[in-house]
């Protein structure tokens, strides 16, 4: 079983300027965040950059700076290349609609920790129903921030699938609390000092199955939030020690219902992006390249930025 997108007379109140209020909880459960610790800002700064570096030290032949000048060419060529479709793509659908499911329930785990002999009680009175829905309409609204428009389809089993009507099924997502284990190194002028800190730790992942047409491959997503952690060092010149100190701020459940709504803002750049970077990638291919330079679009800056290697959805494979 599957949420549904609630319908617009289903309003409800989130954290990060959300104003959306579900029918199905009484103002007694109903959810009032600060964003105290995770930002719901997911985007950089825009734009196409080369990160290559030489350092100034160092004497290079004209040859070699011809090599690097060339290289810079083609890549911020290829930069306008994807940059170029991307927009031909966004200019293609400037209206897509999506029928968007949730699963009813998350897996919900608490891991032993054998080594400290405890496990994190974090996750003590977390109401999946509650971040379900708080995840589920972060990503509606910032899929509407991307002009796609999430709907509720009057039958289920009857939805328009083309380029321009998405199928996107979150098929599951796996909340697991646990204590792991932080290795913290602090360096003096003559000493490296190293401490291990237990710290709760709250892993999200989540699978998603898109059909545009065609069913995409799955795709997976992980992220950690943990304790805030911060420390220092203090160095006495009369007495030739060195104090460490050091602070931890301990995850509570708003913290986790909150990054909720980080995630659900994520994963609707995510499932956008990768929608724009497919087709990116199919035209490329017709045109003969065998390189793609993955983009990020910030509908709010309105520009584009390289992805990280880690920063969108993996497709598995069977």
């Amino acid at each position: 079983m599957f949420k549904q997108v609630r319908n617009e007379t289903q309003r409800w109140t989130v954290i990060a300027g959300l104003t959306r209020k579900s029918s199905r909880f009484d103002d007694a459960k109903r959810v009032n965040l600060l964003d105290k610790r995770v930002s719901s800002s997911r985007l950089g700064d825009g734009g196409c950059s080369s990160a290559m570096t030489v350092k100034e030290s160092i004497l290079v032949s004209p040859s070699f700076l011809s090599l690097v000048g060339l290289l810079f060419v083609l890549l911020l060529s290829s930069c306008q290349t994807e940059k170029k479709l991307a927009k031909r793509y966004m200019a293609n659908r400037p209206n897509i609609a999506a029928a968007v499911y949730f699963p009813e329930q998350a897996e919900v785990k608490v891991e032993y920790n054998d080594q400290l002999g405890k496990k994190t009680e974090v996750l003590n009175g977390f109401d999946q129903d509650v971040f379900l829905d708080v995840m589920y309409n972060a990503y509606a609204e910032t899929m509407d921030d991307y002009g796609v428009d999430v709907y509720v389809p009057e039958d289920a089993d009857n939805v328009q699938i083309d380029s321009t009507h998405w199928l996107i099924i979150l098929s599951q997502t796996e909340v697991v609390g646990r204590i792991t284990e932080y290795e913290d190194y602090l360096f003096s002028d003559t000493d490296e000092f190293s401490y291990r800190h237990p710290l709760n730790t709250v892993n999200v992942a989540s699978w998603f199955e898109v059909n545009d047409g065609n069913w995409r491959p799955v795709l997976f997503c992980e992220h950690n939030l943990m304790d805030g952690f911060d420390s220092k060092t203090d160095f006495s010149i009369w007495t030739n020690t060195v104090d460490y100190s050091y602070s931890i701020d301990t995850l509570e459940l708003e913290d986790i219902y909150n990054y909720a709504v980080y995630l659900g803002k994520l994963y609707a750049g995510y499932t956008y992006d990768y929608m724009m970077n497919s087709y990116v990638g199919a035209e490329l291919k017709k045109q003969g390249y065998a390189y793609q330079i993955m983009l990020r679009y910030d509908p709010y800056e309105k520009k584009f930025r390289y992805a990280e290697e880690d920063d969108g959805f993996v497709e598995i494979k069977n």
